[in-house]
């Protein structure tokens, strides 16, 4: 969603921003000229004036229509919103294009202020940046998967190694394990060879 909406600032050559005052039933239009395959994304918020201030209000209805003015006033969209919404349509040919709002409100003598932002974007510079930005994507889709093979690897070869770190330890350990009671065993025996050995000789010495 993120990407979505740069690439939708990066594409858009116009940005209208503006607000009016109207009464219930009147028409007010603006004139664009859009090349084919222009697209025109609006927003539109209305108020009603109460007292002195401006409120929403679910009663307050907008219809938004575009014409071809250059194909005799050929309608390509009729839309009807609440008090606020947006609306989205594509040139489909090259030429000036007349946009209007219509309130509708059961108090007609109400006053209204109207606040509406229309963006214009070219769609040939859009789907060409999407494809731009899928192809960037998917190269660092394979650079990651590329790096995560990479490091199973070498998770691998460092497992293996500590697993015959481990044999040769626990081996090296077996053996001085059983050198060291060979090594007592030994000392042992000698030792009680000794003792028998000086016994006898005590005796001998006392029999003579």
């Amino acid at each position: 969603m993120y990407m979505h909406c740069i690439m939708l600032m990066m594409a858009m050559r116009v940005s209208n921003a503006l607000h009016f005052y109207m009464n219930p039933g009147e028409v007010k239009c603006f004139y664009e000229n859009l090349v084919v395959g222009n697209l025109v994304i609006g927003d539109i918020e209305g108020y009603v004036k109460r007292e002195s201030m401006y409120v929403e209000d679910s009663e307050l209805k907008m219809t938004i229509s575009v014409d071809e003015s250059f194909d005799s006033n050929h309608r390509v969209m009729n839309q009807k919103n609440g008090h606020s919404g947006d609306f989205t349509f594509t040139a489909l040919d090259t030429g000036e294009h007349r946009i209007c709002f219509v309130p509708s409100y059961p108090q007609e003598d109400a006053k209204l202020r109207v606040f509406m932002e229309l963006d214009i974007v070219n769609v040939q510079s859009l789907d060409s940046r999407r494809k731009d930005d899928t192809r960037s994507l998917k190269q660092r889709v394979l650079q990651l998967v590329r790096r995560l093979e990479g490091i199973r690897i070498e998770q691998k070869v460092i497992r293996e190694k500590e697993a015959l770190f481990r044999n040769q330890s626990e081996s090296a350990n077996s053996r001085i394990l059983l050198w060291s009671t060979l090594q007592i065993l030994g000392l042992v025996t000698m030792c009680g060879f000794q003792i028998r050995y000086l016994k006898n000789f005590f005796v001998k010495q006392k029999v003579v």
